[in-house]
């Protein structure tokens, strides 16, 4: 294309690059590093305003060349106009998330650009010296004008003379200062190879300091399931614990009922075969013997059968008391095996059911096994049946029924003793007679 005419796919490209800018600055939050935003080291160190930049000094040799001649390069330039398209509807997005391939794609397109414009950058030397003659002139002008200025001022030539010549001393030492910048340079490139091999090491040890974390959030996950594994094993060795206990103390209490009942049998066969053996007795003495005689008999009777029904009673409250205990320690046994698994079931339904659960089970483990104990200790049957409700109303509601009941104490415990004072009497008068020689019982 000729000089003063400009090309159509040139302006195209300068919108698709000013867009393409525009798209960065938006897209990208920030101008941080890459590589430091993210913590990455396969980011670039690049950021926002670099990548704009790259962009706009393509757009700017376009500008200082926008009525270049295109030649057989128009069709390829033509062609990054749907890359540039592509660059900044497809990759420019996805830059800021994934930046090691996104911006290799920006720069390698745009490097791609800057070489598909080198040829006519080269072959645009005649614009290019026009555009330097036009530079010139518009300088000379300047410096015209400027001369003009200093025209009033040239008094002070002579400390510009001056400046000058400190300049030229200045010039001098020049090589002094730049034997003293080589050695600063030589020592700033040993410092940068030191600080390089120290970049290196620092990264070994970000990595095995990474990988020693993800060891140390596997070792925290093991050691918290662990944990918990053995506070579910050590609320069952509790409840365990307790329900052994528990168990082992009924059955002690079970196993001695055995004892007690052998011993109510015994007692009760006792006192059947001893009253059998006293009614015969009884029956033989009462068609012969004085009256004195058959009462000294029942009284021994019921003395004789008395003791193991005594016996026998006594049996029969150790059993109810051991059995109601038994049972006791049996439930609370129960309780404790079984509310570990119902605790489980309670705090996955609700948490305000696993509390009152805990309180129930708290509640019976803390009841006293005395509780099913009766409260009063007996002495004896007779004593029992006097400390009993009915005997206890009938006292309250029956007039004089207690003097009563004394009377008829007293007069047994009388006639119990008037047949012991017979029964003595008679065994005396019966060992005198037998004491007593034959022949004198003949005369």
């Amino acid at each position: 294309m000729n000089g003063g005419f400009v090309s159509d796919t040139l302006s195209t490209l300068k919108k698709e690059l000013e867009k393409l800018i525009s798209q960065v600055g938006s897209s990208i939050p920030n101008d941080e590093p890459f590589g430091n935003a993210h913590n990455n080291w396969s980011f670039p160190g690049l950021t926002r305003v670099e990548l704009m930049e790259d962009a706009q000094s393509v757009l700017d040799s376009i500008t200082d060349h926008d009525e270049a001649n295109l030649g057989e390069a128009e069709s390829r330039l033509q062609d990054y106009i749907r890359r540039l398209q592509h660059l900044r509807q497809t990759t420019v997005g996805n830059i800021w998330g994934n930046a090691n391939q996104g911006v290799a794609a920006y720069v390698l397109t745009l490097n791609g650009l800057r070489n598909a414009l080198k040829p006519i950058l080269k072959s645009d030397d005649g614009s290019d010296a026009s555009k330097a003659l036009r530079q010139l002139k518009t300088r000379i002008t300047s410096m015209e004008a400027r001369l003009r200025d200093l025209e009033p001022r040239t008094g002070s030539l002579g400390e510009m003379v001056d400046q000058i010549e400190n300049a030229y001393d200045a010039a001098d030492r020049l090589p002094e200062t730049m034997e003293s910048l080589a050695e600063y340079r030589q020592k700033i490139s040993d410092i940068e190879r030191a600080v390089s091999k120290d970049h290196a090491h620092i990264e070994t040890l970000r990595e095995t300091a990474e990988a020693n974390e993800k060891n140390l959030i596997s070792l925290k996950e093991n050691a918290e399931g662990i944990l918990a594994r053995c506070e579910t094993a050590y609320s069952a060795a509790t409840s365990v614990g307790l329900a052994a206990a528990f168990s082992e103390r009924s059955d002690s209490l079970s196993g001695s009922i055995k004892y007690w009942v052998g011993g109510l049998l015994i007692a009760l066969v006792a006192a059947c075969g001893l009253g059998i053996y006293r009614i015969v007795e009884l029956s033989d003495i009462i068609k012969t013997a004085p009256p004195v005689t058959v009462a000294l008999n029942v009284l021994i009777s019921v003395f004789a059968v008395g003791a193991p029904v005594w016996f026998a009673w006594l049996a029969t409250k150790q059993i109810g008391q051991r059995f109601r205990l038994a049972e006791d320690y049996a439930f609370k046994a129960s309780v404790s095996r079984a509310y570990e698994g119902y605790s489980r079931e309670a705090a996955r339904v609700d948490k305000e059911l696993e509390a009152r659960l805990l309180a129930s089970a708290l509640n019976r483990l803390d009841e006293l096994p005395l509780r099913v104990v009766e409260t009063h200790s007996h002495g004896s049957p007779l004593h029992e049946l006097a400390s009993s409700k009915i005997v206890l109303q009938a006292i309250k509601t029956i007039p004089g029924f207690a003097d009563e009941v004394k009377n008829l104490a007293t007069q047994t415990l009388a006639t119990a003793g008037t047949v012991a004072v017979a029964a003595t009497k008679i065994r005396s008068k019966k060992k005198a007679v037998d004491d007593t020689p034959i022949e004198e019982a003949a005369e």
